[in-house]
């Protein structure tokens, strides 16, 4: 049914597509003139979804080709079951060594059947699964067990060594693979004993044997909810325990008997005959001071026969477990201490009786309240051939205590005052878009409001320290979490200072359909800077003291103009009246920084401040090639080699002392593949990095990929990823950066590797991201990564560091991912770099962080965090820790760093050897090497405009209308210049040609002009004439011979801003929009790739 009104069948619903309840879908409907109903004869789905399914599936395949689903196993029976519900399974369609069992995580290929809305799976297998070696039975419980404290496991679909019974200590290997089982997310499917302990202490076969003691026997069915729950001391309450015999024999029940745990006796028993069983059911209903039994209907009872077995119960059970209560039960009331005091207490044996089948008995328990505390007792049921027990259980609280307990449950209460004052502004929100509706998050992260004394510290410029003196101190674990929350809010408090300098009033939107659209002056140069999704408020002006507030959010920016959506009634109201415009600051990222600051402390200090490396034996075995070791990875002492070989020996011997197979899932030992590598471009440093992430030798300490500019980082990410997936069966990999295109770069190359199979990897994005901005070739990812559980599950998944928290909403936390990847991890402040980190093992986590510290960091627009450190980056903080410095006494031989902890990527594929010489000089210890593709890297060499033919950097120096005096003010910002990371960036952008526009006497004034101080050549400069400020030998210096040139790249004549014929083949192309520093009007240059422009000279040229 369509709205409960319009009757549809599945032959009407286009291609075949399962539809759920509350899906929107449009029909074409027509009306049965007979009944007057209507019935839909075409029924399309309407995607809110990155792409409709048609467009997301691959190139070829078609709606009857198998698909790739990821779900539970909901429901089980003889070998198949259903899917998440939905997808059936048969017994012959899972792989061979799996045993699927309800709440298992699976892998499935499915198709739909033709004409039918059922799917049924046609390969089925574990979603995840590894071995564990040498690990310890942690807990047993009837048929359920416990191994490790992490993996549950049941005998019931336990695979096991013929004769062999698990007992609680026996140390084991077993095959486990992810399933949901209550608190734990393992499962053994199989296991075998590698050494068994012997049972020293009494009281574990105390436990083992109360185990069995209060499971139901012979088919007799006792009542298992009998806690007492809470009393007050002096009180008396009854329960009824029932004996149900639903066998087809006779049971005789001996005798009943308690255990004596309790030694104020507060427990007491009847055996109810068939003539009280009728006043039984009165019992229940009457009031509480008429509910307790005479002395003459609990009367002292003969002693039973005493078996050998009760009698060793009754001395072995001391310590016994409870169980979890699972039947209801009939409960007498509670009378006062002087009418229960004169009765007898019962605690003798019951005298037995027999039950027959389909028969009950009736057991009344009494409990008086004496002593305060938590009181356990043992009822023994004691049958002709076993025996059944049930813990009594009460919690006594005296009458001081029950004074003090909770009444009522706590509510807010609003003040009189706040009540009596009228309210004098409304707010209308939006109503929830259609893609925010999929998620349906659990919004719980707090909010971490800015403290009002920190604002009225920056607002009045007082001491930051008065407010938190902890800035100033050294960051260490005690003040972590306080200083970088100090620092978020620093941050925070000027991006609000700075929205509100661009609020303004009286403006008049128009209309573009049925949205709004803002115009907003200044929005192309980021003042203010807005994002989709970011919120506004619309103002009405006041009108007899009221204001309406209309809260709309950014659909699309486009240059100026802002579209918005607001609430449908304001939009079809809005009659282009004036009105005030409030931009606000969007939150969430700053939350979820605060939120994983408090997740940091499971890190820990070894993640945080590493200093000691202990080697953990390795994830995967690498046939390791000793010449190459030797050249390349060998550390550098003989001693250091040793250790190595040790470590790794242990590792080896561990997992061969316990091994367990299961056909068909795993062999003895992860091991890397046949084909060592997907990549086989890659170089050899690229390659150490691939086998040092996948040993992870040193994890949970970070592994560092130091990639300076052109080396390939990115592409060792993609071949670490990719060896991880396969060589790793129980991984789940999360790959994340700063930026969506960085994120977006990532999913590319790996779906461009075609080395996972559809249904393996997932591209997470932000709620407010949208599908215009999506690489066609990523989209079919981001489709899945819609349902944020459904991502949750997936092996690879790809996102922002910020979009990680979408995890935490969905309450994921320490261990969920293996291994966590964070590409360009430069570019990120630290509390956002903690986001995705807190989601990984702290135990066994493997954490890669790329990137280069010697390029630009993380934006921080705010003085004050900046000065006190939010600006350094996670990876440039552990790079100066002395584990991860630079060290070429120790490390010589491994590119001067510790190569368990660093790897160096030196080979340069991007630029001419022109161009690399500085960087490599300034930044890099003249270590990186050009390895570009020499038909790119010479391509201009020959251009008629260089001054000097094979040389491809040229400086063109202008004058500007500036005081060059001005610059030594710190007021003043030369951009690029100023930075030392900024000027690493901009000039090892090109790969053919550089070009520096500016004025040299301002350039040599700056820390990057005196840098290049006898760096620079007199064969690639041009334009101003050289004064006796220029140092000679300078990189800017004008060679003697060269005149002054009129001419500007594309088209901008320097002297007066008049456009000119371009000069420049097309092949010839300058990247990024940047401005010409002449006299006149600014003109925009065009950008390409190839080569790279520079200005300077009061002007900030680089984007």
């Amino acid at each position: 049914m369509i709205d409960d009104l319009i009757y549809f069948s599945s032959e009407a619903v286009t291609s075949k597509v399962l539809l759920n309840v509350g899906q929107e879908v449009i029909a074409v409907v027509e009306e049965n003139k007979v009944s007057n109903g209507l019935k839909a004869i075409r029924v399309e789905a309407v995607s809110d979804k990155w792409e409709d399914d048609s467009k997301n599936h691959s190139p070829g395949l078609s709606d009857s080709s198998p698909r790739v689903l990821i779900g539970c196993v909901t429901s089980l029976r003889n070998g198949a079951g259903y899917i998440s519900q939905t997808t059936y399974f048969s017994r012959e369609s899972v792989c061979e060594g799996f045993e699927p069992c309800k709440g298992d995580w699976v892998e499935a290929e499915y198709w739909i059947r033709p004409g039918t809305w059922s799917s049924e799976a046609v390969s089925v297998k574990p979603l995840r699964y590894k071995r564990v070696d040498r690990v310890c039975v942690s807990s047993l419980c009837g048929r359920n067990g416990v191994i490790d404290d992490c993996i549950f496991f049941t005998l019931d679909s336990l695979k096991l060594p013929e004769g062999y019974v698990p007992r609680r200590h026996d140390l084991v290997s077993a095959v486990v693979v992810e399933s949901s089982q209550s608190c734990y997310v393992w499962r053994a499917l199989c296991l075998t004993p590698v050494h068994r302990r012997d049972f020293s202490a009494p009281e574990e076969a105390a436990g083992e044997a109360c185990g069995a003691l209060l499971q139901n026997k012979g088919d007799i069915e006792v009542t298992r909810m009998t806690n007492f729950g809470t009393m007050k001391e002096g009180g008396c309450k009854s329960m009824v325990i029932c004996i149900e015999n639903k066998g087809d024999v006779p049971q005789y029940l001996v005798c009943c008997k308690l255990a004596g745990w309790d030694k104020a006796k507060q427990f007491r028993f009847q055996m109810l005959d068939k003539t009280q069983r009728c006043s039984m059911v009165s019992l229940v209903s009457l009031p509480e001071e008429e509910k307790n039994f005479s002395d003459e209907t609990i009367n002292s009872l003969d002693s039973c026969r005493k078996t050998d077995t009760c009698q060793t119960l009754e001395s072995s059970l001391g310590n016994s477990r409870a169980v979890s209560p699972d039947d209801c039960v009939c409960k007498g009331g509670s009378g006062e201490k002087e009418k229960c005091a004169s009765r007898k207490q019962v605690t003798e044996p019951e005298p037995g009786r027999l039950i027959p089948p389909g028969g009950q008995t009736l057991v009344v328990i009494i409990c008086e309240a004496k002593n305060s505390g938590r009181c356990k007792e043992l009822l023994l049921l004691c049958f002709s051939n076993f025996i059944i027990g049930r813990f009594l259980e009460v919690t006594v609280v005296s009458e001081e205590e029950s004074l003090i307990a909770v009444r009522e449950p706590f509510s807010w209460k609003n003040s009189k005052s706040s009540q009596a004052l009228a309210s004098t502004k409304t707010t209308v929100v939006v109503t929830t878009q259609k893609r925010n509706s999929r998620r349906q998050l659990p919004s719980f992260l707090p909010q971490y409001p800015i403290p009002d004394r920190l604002k009225r510290c920056v607002e009045q410029k007082i001491d930051i320290l008065t407010f938190q003196p902890l800035l100033a101190e050294l960051l260490n674990m005690s003040n972590y979490k306080e200083k970088f929350s100090a620092l978020l809010w620093l941050e925070e408090i000027h991006a609000e200072t700075e929205l509100k300098e661009y609020n303004v009033t009286g403006v008049t939107l128009r209309r573009n359909g049925d949205l709004l659209v803002l115009e907003v002056p200044g929005l192309a140069e980021g003042r203010p800077s807005l994002y989709a999704g970011d919120k506004l408020i619309l103002k009405t002006q006041e009108y007899n003291g009221h204001i309406i507030e209309y809260i709309g959010y950014v659909m699309e920016i486009h240059e100026e103009d802002v579209t918005l959506k607001f609430n449908p009634e304001f939009e079809q109201a809005y009659n282009f009246e004036p009105m005030d415009v409030e931009f606000t600051y969007n939150r969430t990222t700053s939350r979820r920084c605060h939120f994983a600051l408090e997740q940091a402390i499971h890190l820990g200090v070894k993640v945080l401040f590493p200093e000691e490396i202990i080697l953990q034996s390795p994830q995967v075995m690498w046939d390791w090639n000793h010449a190459q070791d030797t050249q390349t990875d060998g550390p550098p002492t003989s001693k250091g080699r040793k250790a190595m070989r040790d470590q790794a020996q242990v590792g080896v011997e561990e997992r061969q002392a316990g091994t367990v197979e299961a056909s068909g899932l795993v062999g003895k030992t992860p091991k890397a593949r046949e084909k060592e590598f997907f990549n086989l471009m890659l170089n050899e440093n690229q390659k150490l990095a691939v086998r040092r992430i996948l040993s992870g030798d040193c994890r949970p300490l970070p592994y560092v990929l130091f990639g300076p500019p052109g080396t390939g980082k990115t592409v060792t990410i993609i071949e670490a990823v990719l060896q991880v997936f396969y060589a790793l069966p129980d991984s789940r990999t999360l790959v994340c950066a700063p930026s969506n295109s960085a994120a977006d770069l990532v999913c590319l190359r790996l779906h461009k590797s075609q080395a996972l199979r559809p249904g393996a990897m997932v591209r997470m994005n932000a709620t407010c991201r949208f599908e215009e901005t999506i690489t066609e070739a990523i989209k079919p990812y981001c489709r899945d990564g819609e349902d944020v559980w459904r991502a949750s599950r997936f092996r690879v998944v790809i996102t922002t560091c910020s979009s990680a928290g979408l995890f935490y909403q969905i309450g994921l936390r320490v261990g969920h991912f293996t291994h966590v990847f964070v590409d360009e991890a430069g570019q990120a402040s630290e509390p956002e770099c903690l986001i995705p980190l807190g989601l990984v093992s702290d135990v066994t986590g493997q954490i890669v962080l790329a990137g280069d510290p010697m390029q630009l960091g993380p934006v921080i627009k705010s003085r004050l965090a900046m000065a006190y450190g939010l600006s350094v980056s996670m990876l440039e903080r552990l790079m100066s820790r002395p584990a991860y410095m630079r060290d070429e006494d120790a490390f010589g031989a491994c590119g001067a760093y510790n190569p368990l902890l660093v790897t160096k990527l030196v080979k340069n594929y991007r630029s001419h050897s022109v161009l690399l010489a500085l960087p490599s000089r300034l930044f890099y210890h003249r270590e990186l090497e050009v390895c570009a593709d020499p038909t790119v890297v010479t391509s201009l060499l020959g251009w008629e405009k260089l001054p000097r033919k094979g040389f491809p950097l040229v400086f063109h120096g202008v004058r500007v209308r500036s005081n060059e005096d001005s610059f030594e003010d710190d007021r003043y910002f030369l951009g690029f210049l100023s930075n030392s990371k900024r000027f690493n960036v901009a000039i090892t952008r090109p790969k053919a040609l550089l070009i520096v526009l500016g004025n040299p006497h301002v350039l040599v004034r700056v820390s990057c002009g005196q840098w290049a101080q006898g760096r620079g050549s007199r064969r690639g400069t041009a334009g101003c004439k050289a004064r006796s400020s220029v140092c000679t030998g300078s990189l800017f210096r004008r060679p003697a011979g060269i005149q002054h040139h009129k001419w500007c790249l594309h088209g901008v004549q320097p002297a007066t801003g008049a456009a000119v014929p371009a000069e420049v083949s097309p092949s010839v192309s300058l990247k990024g929009r940047l401005w010409s520093c002449s006299p006149g009007p600014p003109s925009a240059l065009q950008g390409g790739a190839g080569s790279g422009l520079m200005g300077c000279g009061g002007h900030s040229l680089s984007r």
